[in-house]
């Protein structure tokens, strides 16, 4: 079988994998012919694909149906009951159109189906925070043993989780599926469809609290994805979080206690009720390097000295939760997973490292999101690589607080204080309450700047004003601030200058 290869269905397939009636069809149309692919995205060109029409809130698929099939489309899912329907029909004889309940539920349908069909290791990563970073250590490590497939960048939502597995090639012997969520259930339709061999979970933090209300709650909702493991899986979680060390030896014990494994993962000694876990994994004598940090792993009587080119001490249980994920799989060694993971490289917008021009100055961009525990992440981060250079924080507001909000960016701003920053600029509407606790926690008015959502060229303009020749500054903010266009900016200023 060759590499990158993908291996659909047939037409007269479709109506049976999604337990539908298709419609009334002319005469001709090949029942034989075998897609090329699934797609939601009726702009795009998609030759002898089937096209998956969604409803959301700002949008309905049905309404580009015409312009799919102009694209190449072949097949169609649309919802029972959709607008014009019949003249749809009428207008595309030579397209087979496969009516539903919820073109979501058929997406998932088929996305289940895609799996089964190519038959790969599963493991699924979820979690508050980390995860992505997770994802890609473990698909990372796991390369030069397997043919691995993983999440693109954060397609890991209810749509996303299902357009990757999509993308899988019928080769694939490893998937690596990132499992987020914004409302309790969402992780148990991602389950569902996965079926994971492996789960690994992170951490449970304040995001999302607009939607779930409590930290438990957060937390029983990352814990979903147990109810759909297989059996003989095994969960590796993080044994140093309150919530997961208590709640995730419970929902196995509920699930299948003889027939799912437990695997924790601690980097402070955590206790773990014996004989709730085959085994314990623990990070030990963490350093900070040039580089980044190094720690040592042990699993069993396995041990090796892994050294990440990243900052962040949280990322130690990043790596020690992919390093234990991997070893699980044949062939997986500590001593392989370190050498790996040296040449690891996240993600742009997490704890991503420049120099500033040709001095000893660094800017961290870490605003691909945000929430109180990474933030506070990003903090201790370069408050320990600070040395004697001026300290520049631009932050944006944490979204999706709920009524926490106003303590919660409190509490960042505090911590903020005890940083003594240089200058500390802001962005958004809830950062307010950022500043006002910095300042009453003693950081001078004059080293604090305010701007609106929206404002990153007046933010530039500042920064350049202010910021010396080596500067050490981070960027970072939920998503919706955007704060990502700062860095260009600055990355070009300085080389400039």
């Amino acid at each position: 079988m060759s590499a990158n290869r993908h291996h659909y269905w047939k037409l007269g397939q479709l109506a049976d994998l999604l337990q539908v009636k298709a419609l009334p069809r002319c005469i001709g149309l090949d029942l034989g012919f075998e897609l090329t692919g699934i797609t939601i995205d009726s702009r795009k060109p998609c030759p002898g694909e089937l096209f998956v029409a969604l409803r959301g809130e700002r949008f309905d698929g049905h309404d580009f149906i015409d312009q799919a099939i102009t694209n190449g489309a072949v097949a169609v899912v649309v919802e029972e009951g959709s607008v014009g329907f019949v003249n749809l029909v009428q207008r595309h004889p030579q397209t087979l159109f496969l009516p539903v309940s919820e073109s979501l539920k058929a997406l998932a349908t088929l996305a289940r189906k895609r799996l089964e069909k190519v038959a790969p290791v599963v493991i699924a990563v979820t979690g508050s925070n980390g995860k992505t970073t997770t994802k890609e250590m473990l698909a990372h490590l796991l390369a030069p043993h397997f043919r691995v497939h993983k999440t693109a960048g954060n397609f890991n939502n209810r749509i996303g989780l299902p357009l990757t597995v999509f993308a899988m090639p019928d080769d694939c012997q490893v998937a690596v599926l990132e499992m987020g969520m914004n409302e309790p259930g969402e992780i148990a339709c991602l389950a569902a469809i996965a079926r994971p061999d492996y789960a690994v979970l992170t951490n449970i933090a304040a995001a999302h609290l607009q939607g779930l209300g409590s930290l438990v709650a957060v937390a029983r909702a990352k814990c979903e994805v147990i109810d759909e493991i297989k059996v003989g899986g095994t969960v590796i979680y993080n044994a140093d979080d309150p919530y997961l060390v208590d709640m995730v030896p419970v929902a196995v014990s509920e699930r299948l206690p003889d027939k799912i494994g437990l695997l924790p993962v601690t980097s402070h000694g955590a206790h773990v009720a014996h004989g709730t876990a085959q085994e314990l994994v623990k990070a030990s004598e963490i350093w900070l390097t040039p580089e980044g940090l190094s720690f040592v792993f042990a699993k069993g009587d396995e041990k090796a000295t892994i050294k990440l080119p990243c900052w962040g001490r949280h990322n130690v249980m990043n790596g020690a939760l992919a390093a234990a994920a991997g070893s699980c799989l044949s062939g997986v060694t500590a001593d392989s997973v370190a050498k790996a993971l040296e040449s690891f490289q996240n993600l742009a917008g997490r704890m991503q490292r420049y120099e500033l021009g040709k001095g000893a100055g660094i800017l961290i961009h870490d605003a691909y999101n945000a929430n109180p525990d990474s933030m506070e992440a990003a903090l201790t981060a370069v408050a320990e690589r600070r040395e004697k250079r001026f300290l520049a924080l631009v932050l944006g507001d944490m979204n999706e607080l709920g009524q926490e909000s106003a303590s919660l960016h409190q509490r960042i701003g505090r911590r903020v204080a005890e940083l003594r920053p240089d200058l500390l600029v802001l962005l958004g509407g809830a950062v307010e309450d950022m500043a006002n606790a910095a300042r009453s926690a003693g950081l001078p008015d004059k080293r604090i700047f305010m701007f609106p959502a929206g404002a990153q060229t007046d933010a530039v303009t500042l920064l350049q004003q202010r910021l010396p020749a080596e500067p050490l500054v981070l960027i970072k903010g939920s998503r919706a601030l955007a704060l990502e266009k700062i860095v260009d900016p600055l990355l070009n200023y300085f080389e400039a200058v």
